[in-house]
Order: structure tokens, then sequence, then C-alpha cells
């Protein structure tokens, strides 16, 4: 089968809708400037194939016909550098998935500068854990949509806890004590920072950009989805509250942006109503896309976990719009089942979606399995040793290609 390279007239529109900067997350190096004689520039950026270009490229042609192999859907514009990083070992530690991620935030955050005000690209690049009570000396290296897969006390709410100091320091204070939690956050919002955590002796000390603070300065927005009820809330819109920290006027204001044709939901309200007992309280109503209405309660499980999801959606997009933001989603307590999160995990990779996704979940299910997300598994610590992350690469067919 013959190369199907990109035309002139497609590696130029790849690097001018990239503004000639490279995609990888955190370089954004410019790739063309003045060349050595008046007349000339000079470029260093590449129009890089997702999909392989040839039969037994790096990640596989997957189905596409030759003509969606040289399409401008199919390329991302990089440095030199990151091209060539990309298509190493087959190009088993970037999948298609993880590219075409990189490729939307990228789309996104030029648009976004181009169209003349500050930037609100943020993204979370790794979490490096130098000193833990629960794993070994790691990094993760976090993608549009990362999973982090593992058994109970296998250590992944440790890791929420520890990633989610970039939004407020709360969930740190069941690290305080006894041993010792040092660790690394990398990320953009949108210049590159470095936040340093180190626990101890029942107190905090943070380090940004090698200067000692309070906390991050650089804030990046976080909603962690947990559950789909909390028992204690006495009525549908104090569930909404505690489960999103939010107050009652920001809880209603977030149900009227909730407007769509394509989710679970089409709109969303809170009716106020009176109990058996006499007592007031706030129903949430939920107008699905066959236009039928149905409250919150009268859901099953995974029809909750699917309103729970849009909410979250609906803020994350809101805040996304000014500031960077990050949605952490416990999947096993959303009780969403593959079929409908798998409508999410299109939503998530897509370049309608500004905002970055860390989910966890029990094992390695088909709907991840082969597509290319960032994943990584984890192993619990015993009483004698510490627990490990290991990043899981997409499994391949026996022709070498990337299973789809």
């Amino acid at each position: 089968m013959a190369r199907e390279s990109f035309t002139p007239t497609t590696r130029l529109k790849l690097g001018q809708r990239a503004a000639y900067r490279c995609a990888f997350p955190g370089c954004n190096r410019l790739t063309i400037g003045p060349g050595v004689q008046a007349d000339k520039i000079e470029n260093s950026g590449k129009a890089a194939h997702i999909y392989a270009a040839s039969e037994y490229g790096p990640r596989g042609q997957g189905l596409l016909t030759p003509e969606e192999l040289k399409a401008i859907t199919n390329g991302i514009w990089m440095c030199g550098h990151h091209a060539d990083l990309i298509d190493k070992n087959s190009g088993e530690r970037y999948p298609v998935a993880v590219l075409k991620s990189w490729k939307a935030l990228h789309d996104y955050r030029i648009a976004y500068e181009h169209s003349g005000r500050a930037a609100a690209f943020g993204f979370v690049r790794s979490l490096t854990l130098l000193a833990s009570p629960r794993f070994e000396p790691t990094t993760i290296e976090f993608g549009k949509t990362t999973f982090l897969v593992g058994g109970n006390k296998s250590g992944k709410t440790a890791l929420l806890d520890w990633l989610s100091v970039l939004d407020s320091p709360r969930r740190l204070r069941r690290w305080l004590e006894p041993r010792q939690l040092h660790y690394a956050l990398l990320f953009d919002a949108p210049g590159e920072h470095r936040l340093e955590i180190e626990t101890g002796n029942g107190a905090v000390r943070f380090n940004l950009d090698a200067r000692q603070v309070a906390f991050n300065h650089h804030r990046i927005a976080v909603t962690a989805l947990t559950k789909r009820y909390d028992h204690s809330a006495e009525d549908d819109l104090a569930n909404m509250m505690k489960l999103f920290h939010l107050d009652d006027i920001s809880v209603r204001s977030l149900a009227e942006l909730i407007d769509s044709t394509t989710l679970y939901l089409r709109s969303a309200r809170f009716e106020r109503e009176t109990d058996d007992e006499g007592e007031m309280r706030e129903t949430l109503q939920c107008r699905l896309q066959d236009g039928s209405e149905v409250p919150f309660a009268a859901l099953s499980g995974g029809e909750q976990g699917r309103v729970i999801m849009e909410f979250a959606i609906a803020h994350m997009t809101s805040v996304a719009s000014v500031a960077p933001a990050l949605l952490i989603v416990e999947r096993p307590n959303l009780c969403i089942d593959d079929a409908g999160f798998g409508f999410y995990l299109d939503y998530f990779s897509s370049s309608e979606c500004r905002f970055q996704t860390v989910v966890t979940q029990f094992t390695l299910t088909e709907d991840i399995k082969g597509l290319g997300w960032q994943v990584y598994q984890l192993t619990g610590a015993t009483d004698t040793a510490l627990g490990k992350i290991e990043p899981v690469l997409p499994s391949k067919s026996k022709s070498g290609m990337t299973d789809r």
C-alpha cells in the first residue's frame, strides 16, 4: 500500500490552524520564522499523521480510507522533536485517542487566543510522586482523558486527593499524618508551572515555581464526581449542592445551563413541592430527549448517574470558558453502563469538550482497552511493599495494528 502523504495545501492549513505552534502539551514551540536570507522563511514544524501514512506505520491505519488518511482531520502539527517522539516504538506510548485529544485542546487554545481574549487554556501534564505512603516513586503523564484502573484500596482515591490540590487543599487533611507525602504537579495555566507539595508533622508546604506559597495561585478548577446521591441531603437541590460543593443559587443557575439535543438530558429545572409530611422540598425535574419529564428520584441508578454527569459537563463547560478546568469521575459510583459511558468518552475526546478529564474504575473494560486512552494500572500497597502505578499500552491485534 502506498504512503498516503498530506498534500502541500493540507500541510499549509495544518500549520496555519495551529498558529505554527507545536500541539504537544507544554511545548507550544513556534515552528516558523525568518530564514537566513531576507526573502526566506524557516519552517521547522511537521504535519504529523495521527493514523499512519503507510500500512505498517505507527498506530496503524485503523479502518480509514486512503482519502481519510491524508485528510486534515488525520493530521496534527508538531515541532520536529515531538513529531519524531510520538512515532517511536510504533507509536505505542502516544496512541490515536491521545493525539486527537491534544489536537482538540490545541485547536481550542489557538481559537481562543485568536478571538482576542486572554487564553483560558490549561492542561495538567504530570504528577510525580517523590515520596508517598502508598506508592513507589513514579510519574503519571496525563492526556485529555486519563484512566486510573485498580480495585478497592489500590490508591485511586489517594491520587485524586493529591491531584485536587490544584483547586483546593481541603482533601489533603487526611494526609497530614503520620507518614511523609512529597509530590509535584506540572501544569499549564496557561503558562508552565510546577507545584510541589510536601506534608508532615501536621502541616503542608507548597512551593510554586520554586517559591513558597500558601496554596496554588494558578488555580485549575477541579470538580470530582464521587457519587450520584448524598443520602444526608434533604432534597434534590441539597443533594446537588453537596455533590458539587456549590450554594443553592449556583446550582439553580447550573440547571439553567443544561440545554442539549444530543446528551441524555434536554433540560432540567428545580420545582418546589410539599411532601406527605407537609415539608417543602426542591425536586429536580429532568426533561429527556424524547420530551418526557421524569423526577430525578424516579430514575434508575444509571440514569441518575447520567444526570449528575451532565450537570458536571455543564459546570465544567461554563468554567472552561474563563479558566482551566479538570473533571474527575469515579466511574463505578455513577453506575453508568458501558454503552452510556462510551457516549461521554466520545464527547471528552472531541474538540467540543474544553476541559480535561480523569476517570477511575475497577477493571480495564473493553471500551478503553484498545482505544488508545491514557491508562494507568494501580496495584495497592501491602504490609511489606508499596503499590505500583504502571502505564497500560493499547492492545494489539496479530497484524500489529491497534485494535479498533
